[in-house]
């Protein structure tokens, strides 16, 4: 079997050597085109990431955060809907505080739907 590989290599020498040396443009190429690959590849493992592909969520949330507006670099106000109520929270670094409960009253009111109006009706 030797043998028969050595007098292969001997009558066909271009087999034997290498492939020519790439050219550069044939270089850069390759080069682009395993970068879009990998490039794709993150962007695809990211758009899956985002709508939760991977981790099954359950549709029956019982705390939704409606919005949130930070007031300095570590803190927010932070406006949190429980079971069909809203409270105003202040959120820092150290420490969460309720700063307003704001669907207490038991008569019907309109509710506002920015956060701004919301923030000054019951200021």
């Amino acid at each position: 079997m030797h043998v028969l590989y050595l007098l292969v290599l001997t009558i066909l020498p271009e087999i034997a050597w290498a492939a020519p040396p790439p050219t550069p443009a044939g270089t850069l190429f390759q080069t682009a085109w395993a970068l879009m690959v990998v490039i794709g590849l993150i962007l695809a493992l990211y758009g899956l990431s985002k709508k939760r592909f991977f981790l099954k969520k359950g549709g029956n949330h019982i705390i939704n955060v409606v919005e949130v507006r930070p007031i300095h670099p570590k803190s927010s106000l932070t406006l949190v809907e429980v079971r069909g109520r809203e409270y105003l929270l202040g959120v820092g670094p150290d420490a969460i505080h309720l700063l307003a409960e704001l669907n207490q009253s038991s008569e019907p009111q309109k509710q506002a739907t920015d956060f701004s109006s919301l923030l000054a009706e019951h200021s």
